[in-house]
């Protein structure tokens, strides 16, 4: 008969530990026996029917002896697991109840999971229905939880069952050797295995599903296993780590051997070597100081994939996920890691001087990633014309919609979460946010060939939270090729790009051409970190004409009279630019 919830809410280890202590201590009194067995015999001397009975009756002693010490030993290491494994199921239940009560829903003793939170009333219907959406999905998380908890009790009953069930019908046989050998055999016989992650698992799934390890457990899947949870959204980024790195370390050896092969063919080396300088790269930025988290790796999809964080993902009351654009790659990371380093290092100084801490007076913890989760397109001027279909955007858009989602699900309480996203980057994210739940507090796009979209309301964000940066000679952001220019969209705020002062009266400098919005000291890069350190209302705005007045900042001032007229004159000059870029770009594509 299946358990309950009412059933595991009971367990405990503790009977199996006593069990497990007094197999232990049986286990080594008979091995102990093991040189007196050897000892023991009949005297050389001795012949006849007598002698020959001794010798026979010794020989069937010694093989029930090790027929028993290979079931203490089955049944030892057994209950070894299984207590281990109850650990396991111990922890699953008081996660699900926290997390039930953090919530604020209601777990019944049948299992079954009640919203009990007050009503919902945002303001406005587009955020009722992200809330609501929310909401619901806390629920799924929690039923989530408690399904995979009576999964493993049930794995784990069942198991221990047929290992038990084995050694009383007298089907543990320990076969030659002696003694240590028949252990030996026993501790296999009796080992339950790991609990392998559900099959088809959804985020909530794989996060309940490692709730339901012990420590130890996980300790082995991390070291066996790590392919289990290296790239599985909704594991606690710290174990993602470990197993990441474990997963560089074998292919780093694995690329090297393969790259003495005389034989590879050139499309062959050439996949090697840029793994090999994608695992150069990992390593050098990881060997950095401060705190580094491999949080992805996938070496299947053509070029490598990576996400890399500065920061601890699973303590940051900040996370910025920065997405990039095209001809981005591993290999070239580094520069991307650098923004992303400087920029943790600015919302830390906000947070500092705003004297924004956590409510126990401690300071707050910030995490930027670099997320290179997906296959950005190439450059067209090497042949490369990707870049003009959206299906790499729409594709990395639902990864990194799991990976946000995997931010809040792998932790009990959610982090003040910002998307960032640059060029190509920004459509992917565009498609990325128009899937529920991600969890994204606030975005921030720049630079984009369009956000995948027309109406910000198909974003499952706040209204009034998406922010957008162009710089005035920045011919991507002009493009609107995968959707209309972002500038244009209702309900879009705008960020200055040109000189500016910051809030203490510190100058700011301008954002020139494409490529330059995160630059440590820029205007952008100001505003980026007060709305990623949830201080947006620090942020500098402009009017929706951010390039015009970029144009203007180069203009010489003997011009000032003027303005005015040149500034209209420069209007129209900026939509008949964009007009032709359009047009451009549609030919070459």
């Amino acid at each position: 008969m299946p358990l309950t919830w009412g059933d595991i809410k009971k367990w405990s280890p503790t009977t199996l530990d006593t069990a497990e202590t007094n197999l232990k201590k049986d286990r080594r009194s008979m091995l102990d026996l093991a040189d007196e067995l050897e000892t023991m015999g009949v005297p050389k001397q001795w012949h006849g029917d007598a002698a020959q009975t001794s010798r026979t009756k010794l020989k069937n002693v010694a093989t029930d002896l090790k027929d028993i010490v290979a079931e203490v030993s089955t049944a030892y290491t057994a209950v070894c697991d299984a207590a281990d494994a109850v650990r396991g199921v111990e922890l699953a239940v008081d996660a699900a109840a926290e997390y039930a009560k953090l919530h604020s829903l209601n777990i019944e003793p049948d299992g079954e999971v009640t919203d009990v939170g007050d009503p919902i009333d945002t303001g406005n219907d587009h955020d009722d229905e992200i809330a609501k959406a929310e909401r619901d999905g806390w629920v799924i998380e929690c039923v989530d939880r408690i399904e995979q908890a009576l999964r493993k009790a049930n794995d784990v009953d069942t198991d221990l069952t047929a290992v038990l069930a084995k050694i009383e019908l007298n089907r543990i046989h320990a076969g030659p050797g002696g003694l240590a050998a028949a252990s030996k055999l026993g501790e296999v016989k009796g080992d339950l295995g790991l609990l392998e992650p559900p099959v088809g698992a959804s985020i909530s799934d794989s996060t309940a599903w490692w709730a339901s390890l012990s420590p130890d457990e996980r300790v082995e899947v991390i070291a066996i296993h790590p392919m289990w949870i290296g790239n599985r959204d909704g594991i606690d980024f710290t174990s993602r780590d470990l197993a990441n790195r474990n997963i560089l370390d074998d292919r780093s050896d694995y690329v090297n051997k393969r790259l003495k092969d005389p034989n590879l063919t050139d499309d062959e080396r050439e996949v090697f070597e840029e793994q090999q300088k994608s695992i150069k790269l990992l390593r050098e930025r990881m060997d950095k100081e401060g705190v580094h988290q491999l949080a992805g790796l996938d070496f299947s999809n053509g070029r490598t994939q990576a996400i890399l964080s500065n920061g601890n993902m699973d303590t940051a009351d900040q996370v910025a996920v920065f997405t990039p654009g095209m001809t981005s790659n591993v290999p070239g990371m580094g520069g991307y890691d650098s923004n992303m380093l400087d920029l943790k290092k600015r919302m830390e100084d906000i947070l500092f001087a705003e004297g924004d801490t956590r409510p126990d007076g401690t300071p707050k913890e910030v995490a930027t990633v670099t997320w290179m989760g997906y296959q950005a397109p190439g450059n067209p001027l090497d042949g490369d014309f990707s870049v003009a279909s959206s299906s790499a955007a729409k594709e990395g858009g639902e990864d990194l919609a799991n990976f946000y989602r995997g931010i809040n699900s792998s932790r009990m309480t959610d982090p003040d979460l910002t998307a960032l996203a640059h060029s190509y980057g920004s459509s992917t994210a565009g498609y990325a946010l128009q899937h529920e739940n991600t969890g994204v507090d606030r975005t921030v796009l720049f630079g984009s060939p369009g956000a995948a979209t027309d109406n910000l309301d198909d974003f499952h964000t706040p209204r009034g939270s998406t922010y957008y940066a162009e710089t005035s000679n920045d011919v991507v952001g002009d493009l609107g090729r995968f959707g209309p220019d972002p500038s244009g969209l209702d309900g879009m705020k705008h960020l200055e790009t040109s000189d500016a002062e910051d809030a203490e009266g510190r100058p700011l400098e301008r954002n020139r051409g494409h490529g330059e919005y995160l630059d440590d000291g820029t205007t952008s890069q100001y505003s980026i970190a007060e709305i990623a350190a949830g201080h947006e209302d620090k942020s500098i705005a402009d009017d929706g004409q951010g390039p015009v007045r970029s144009l203007l900042d180069d203009v010489s001032d003997d011009y000032e009279a003027g303005k005015d007229e040149l500034e209209q004159t420069l209007k129209e000059e900026y939509e008949e630019k964009k007009g032709w870029i359009k047009k451009g770009w549609d030919a070459l594509t």
